[in-house]
């Protein structure tokens, strides 16, 4: 799979890098195992995509945000970055963002890694 997790164990934040292309069905599997990620809070995540190329048309952007609210635990993460390189990449996580509208997790798109740590890390309770 193109995609690997880890827990940073002083942040708590769940780290998920994407490499290669990623499409569809890979996005669904790489979010079912964010989930059950081993010593992950639930709380806080960041999908790094800046080494790897997005195969999502605005259909399954659509479809992957009903499959992420269909499927989330039922406390979701509070707070999500994606951080893209590619402005293809960047333009889907937005429309993403659009699609998977729940006021329990703030979600941002980013294109600069530490900016959207620092973002993660700031106080829960705002999105912005």
């Amino acid at each position: 799979m193109p995609i690997s997790i880890r827990v940073d164990p002083v942040t708590g934040i769940a780290v998920a890098t994407c490499a290669g292309i990623v499409g569809f069905g890979e996005a669904k599997e790489g979010t079912a195992a964010l989930w059950s990620t081993p010593g992950w809070a639930g709380s806080l995540a960041v999908w790094d995509v800046r080494e790897a190329q997005t195969d999502f048309s605005p259909a399954d952007a659509r479809e992957f945000a009903q499959f992420v609210l269909q499927n989330q635990p039922a406390a979701p993460p509070s707070k999500v970055a994606f951080v893209a390189g590619r402005d293809a990449d960047f333009g889907m996580a937005r429309m993403f963002e659009v699609f998977r509208e729940d006021e329990r997790t703030a979600f941002r798109v980013f294109r600069d890694f530490d900016e959207a740590i620092v973002w993660l890390q700031s106080s829960r309770a705002g999105a912005a």
